[in-house]
């Protein structure tokens, strides 16, 4: 089952993720910059955020702000003119082995309000504001801004003052992703983003609904790539031992990947 699984995924990746042109999550100070104390060019790059409690957070790319508004304008345009063909948006954070796709995080941005049939806050001004950003904004309870507080908390010289306690969900992502103590990337970090119109999901012949789909991916991402995927719901209480008990994750090893080679 394992391997069809792993079949599955591969073939769903290559059907929709372009990894010879990834979109880089994050803008990073360029390697050798001579105006940087950080020569690797996985640093990544500040800017402030807030008016009342105005804080440093960590920086979107361009390009991930363009492919998310390009994605974002698509959902948008479909629910004014009510025509039902697109749920909302789905998205891959993920990191890149050669050409094959780590997973960290799959979530997803519905259409409409909880309440009624209006287009959902996250999506609602999004070329206007940095602040939910479909989920990816620098606002508190929102994944750069929660991210910023666990990952600044632990850098020096970085005025956190203004920033809300680090929660315990980003204090994970901090440590997959980071070096610690630093704003530093481990490796590259990459978003994939998509207007999700019920095309076909990993199951062949199945056409899933946007929460359906993320649901689905995530089952799949956590058996194959126990080690690195961050998501908590979806996967068991005790994912780490879960994965542990079924054989997944060798306990001698110290690699994040729980296939061949390292993610480090």
């Amino acid at each position: 089952m394992r391997g069809t699984k792993r079949t599955l995924w591969e073939a769903w990746i290559d059907r929709n993720v372009d990894t010879t042109d990834p979109t880089p999550l994050f803008a990073t100070e360029p390697a050798g910059d001579p105006g940087s104390d950080d020569g690797s060019g996985r640093r990544v790059e500040l800017t402030a955020y807030g008016k009342r409690r105005r804080r440093p957070v960590l920086k979107r790319s361009d390009a991930m702000d363009e492919r998310l508004r390009d994605a974002v304008d698509t959902v948008v345009a479909d629910h004014e003119a009510r025509g039902g063909e697109y749920d909302g948006l789905v998205y891959l954070l993920y990191g890149l082995e050669g050409s094959r796709v780590i997973p960290y995080y799959i979530g997803k941005t519905g259409t409409y309000r909880r309440a009624d049939a209006g287009l959902s806050a996250n999506l609602d001004g999004v070329s206007s504001t940095g602040g939910k950003f479909a989920r990816w904004g620098y606002g508190d309870a929102y994944h750069l801004g929660d991210l910023s507080a666990a990952v600044l908390a632990e850098c020096d010289n970085v005025d956190t003052t203004n920033h809300a306690d680090p929660k315990a969900k980003y204090e994970r992502w901090a440590s997959r992703l980071f070096e610690p103590g630093t704003r530093r990337l481990r490796r590259p970090v990459y978003v994939w983003i998509r207007a999700w119109d019920r095309s076909e999901g990993p199951y062949p012949d199945t056409y899933p609904f946007l929460a359906e789909l993320e649901y689905q991916l995530v089952g799949i991402a956590y058996e194959l790539f126990p080690e690195t995927l961050l998501n908590t719901e979806g996967v068991p209480n005790n994912p780490e031992a879960y994965a542990r008990m079924r054989g997944w994750i060798d306990d001698g090893r110290t690699s994040l990947d729980d296939f061949e080679g390292s993610v480090e």
